[in-house]
């Protein structure tokens, strides 16, 4: 594995939540005397058939990429393989997004699939080689096994600060197997710009401009919700793709690391407050239970003595 395309963090924090993650499991499965092997196949063929729909629809609506259909994205994505060494190239496809700016990898029954969605595609007609860094990103979460790795570090994915550290770090690691993947660095940098200004605007974005935009990302709102969140603001990933290991950031605020130990992770957009909510709630309730509990213990202390 280049370790140049790591990055730097991501070994640590994948280490830890694999190991906190299987003492979960081991646990899991000696208290419950082995029992909890039978919800967890249960819960994996519900999987494989909610998934398995997902798979369906994709090889019986998108287009696969082949010499002969699309051969100018094939050739483009044979191409970004054999530069991250990927020997076993994934099945590629391009699928109307319904006005979603995105690309995804996904894995069925040892299958791995990249999918490109139509808004992307269509976006960088004119400059194609921006497309690299969307197909390099996802190829890297399949080449570091991010896909296989999610159900075994799990149970770790939810807990404050690391989970989301870790999944922000997997990030960073895709953006270089994307940068390594284009031609020039700014055609990575374009490709990230178009997920904040569009698939029309985005080429007359001003990169630094957007870049610097980084500096004010060390107030308590923006390191909260970054710590608690699983992507790293777009405009750090931009800077990094234009800097490298050079770029600086400010850092982040004291209450908010305090606040984000507190708060469990969820995923997805806004997840910090749903996170912030939860614990809220699940304090609330645990509260309403034990408080009558303890005046109970406290009356019955009282009879007794």
């Amino acid at each position: 594995m280049n370790p140049s395309l790591v990055y730097k963090h991501e070994g640590t924090l994948s280490t830890i939540c694999l190991v906190l993650s299987l003492i979960f499991w081991l646990a899991l499965v000696a208290g419950t005397l082995g029992l909890a092997l039978i919800y967890l196949l249960f819960g994996f063929l519900g999987y494989l058939f909610v998934h398995s729909a997902f798979i369906s629809y994709l090889k019986g609506t998108g287009v696969k990429l082949t010499p002969e259909q699309f051969p100018d994205l094939h050739q483009r994505f044979v191409e970004c393989c054999r530069k991250l060494g990927i020997e076993q190239q994934p099945d590629a496809y391009v699928l109307h997004g319904d006005g979603l700016f995105n690309a995804f990898a996904t894995r069925f029954l040892g299958r791995h699939f990249v999918i490109l969605l139509s808004d992307v595609v269509d976006a960088f007609e004119q400059q194609p080689e921006a497309l690299d860094f969307y197909i390099g990103h996802e190829l890297g979460h399949i080449r570091r096994g991010h896909l296989t790795g999610m159900i075994w570090r799990a149970p770790a994915s939810v807990l404050p600060l690391l989970g989301a550290a870790y999944s922000r770090a997997r990030e960073y690691t895709c953006d270089l197997h994307g940068l390594a993947c284009c031609p020039q660095p700014e055609h990575a940098a374009r490709a990230i710009a178009a997920i904040s200004a569009g698939g029309k605007r985005w080429a007359d974005v001003n990169l630094r401009a957007l870049a610097d935009q980084s500096q004010y990302s060390g107030g308590f709102w923006m390191s909260f919700h970054e710590l608690t969140g699983d992507y790293p603001w777009l405009v750090k990933r931009l800077a990094r793709v234009l800097d490298g290991e050079a770029a600086q950031f400010p850092r982040r605020h004291g209450f908010a690391w305090f606040l984000a130990l507190f708060t469990p992770r969820v995923g997805g957009r806004g997840s910090g407050a749903i996170g912030l909510v939860l614990t809220v709630a699940i304090v609330g309730v645990a509260a309403a239970v034990a408080i009558p509990s303890y005046k109970d213990y406290q009356q019955s202390a009282e009879v007794t003595a």
